[in-house]
C-alpha cells in the first residue's frame, strides 16, 4: 500500500480546506499576541473509518474519530478540514514520507 497508496490518492482526491493555526508570539512590548489560522485548499480523500483502521489509532482516539483523511498535503494533528461544508478536526496523524510521500490521519466531526 506504499507507492500505490500515493497513487490511488492522487486519481480519487478531491479538493477540501485545511485550516492551521499559526503559532503566536510576544509583540515589542511584551504582550503575548495569538497566531492567525492559514486557510488552504488541499486534495484529500475522506473516508468513514473502519474497524481494523480504529486499532492503529491510540485508546483514547477510537471513540471520537469517524472518519479518515488520505492526502499529499502534510496533516497535523489540531489541524481543522472542511469538506462539503462539514467541519472536522486531526486527531491522530501518521505521515508516511517514507512510503509514497502522502499523509493518513483520523478526524473527529466537530459540532
Amino acid at each position: 500500500m506504499t507507492r500505490q497508496a500515493a497513487n490511488a490518492i492522487d486519481r480519487r482526491a478531491w479538493a477540501v480546506t485545511r485550516t492551521r493555526a499559526s503559532e503566536g508570539s510576544y509583540n515589542d512590548d511584551g504582550e503575548w499576541v495569538p497566531g492567525s489560522s492559514v486557510s488552504t485548499t488541499i486534495k484529500a480523500v475522506v473516508q468513514p473509518v473502519k474497524g481494523n483502521q480504529l486499532l492503529d489509532m491510540p485508546e483514547g482516539i477510537r471513540t471520537e474519530a469517524g472518519w479518515i483523511i488520505w492526502s499529499r498535503s502534510e496533516l497535523v494533528v489540531d489541524d481543522r478540514v472542511t469538506d462539503a461544508g462539514i467541519a472536522y478536526r486531526v486527531l491522530f496523524a501518521w505521515p508516511r514520507t517514507r512510503d509514497g510521500d502522502f499523509y493518513r490521519a483520523a478526524l473527529g466531526r466537530l459540532a
